[in-house]
């Protein structure tokens, strides 16, 4: 299998992180504490770099319309700035993978699938795309993801 690395990888083993494959992906499992950084999520926040998982964008103005026929829900109610679980699934009903989609527009969507699904739902959604008017983009190679995590997220500041 073939071995891949995050724009991040020099960082975090500069930092000292332990890793291991997941997916094919080299990812930082821990840098100290498995117990320590679990409570510096649960009691501040912690920054993950998930960029292994798959960004495809679609987009155009039949983008909601197509993501409620290609994918599990009606994600055109998605609002503005907001995200919603999804599946993505066979033609016999069969998972093919469950996913997170975001809403940035009207006419533009993020769809982020499981690494190793990745090229599969990008492929899946190019396919089912033919009858609407939409550009479904598989930006996995050329796209970073980081999250924030934890109930304080941003630095407090004190006066």
């Amino acid at each position: 299998m073939t071995e891949n690395y995050t724009a991040l990888y020099e960082e975090h083993k500069k930092l000292g992180a332990s890793f291991t494959d997941f997916g094919g992906w080299q990812m930082p499992l821990k840098y100290s504490s498995e117990l320590a950084e679990h409570h510096a999520v649960r009691k501040a926040a912690g920054l993950f770099d998930l960029s292994h998982m798959g960004e495809v964008w679609v987009s155009g103005p039949d983008a909601g319309a197509f993501l409620d026929y290609a994918l599990v829900g009606k994600l055109s109610a998605i609002a503005d700035g907001k995200a919603k679980y999804s599946l993505i699934c066979n033609p016999d009903g069969g998972i093919i993978d469950d996913l997170i989609v975001y809403r940035f527009s009207g006419e533009k969507y993020l769809v982020v699938p499981n690494a190793g699904n990745a090229p599969t739902v990008a492929v899946a959604l190019a396919e089912r795309a033919t009858a609407f008017n939409v550009k479904v983009e598989d930006a996995s190679a050329i796209t970073s993801l980081i999250a924030v995590q934890g109930p304080r997220p941003r630095p407090s500041c004190s006066s």
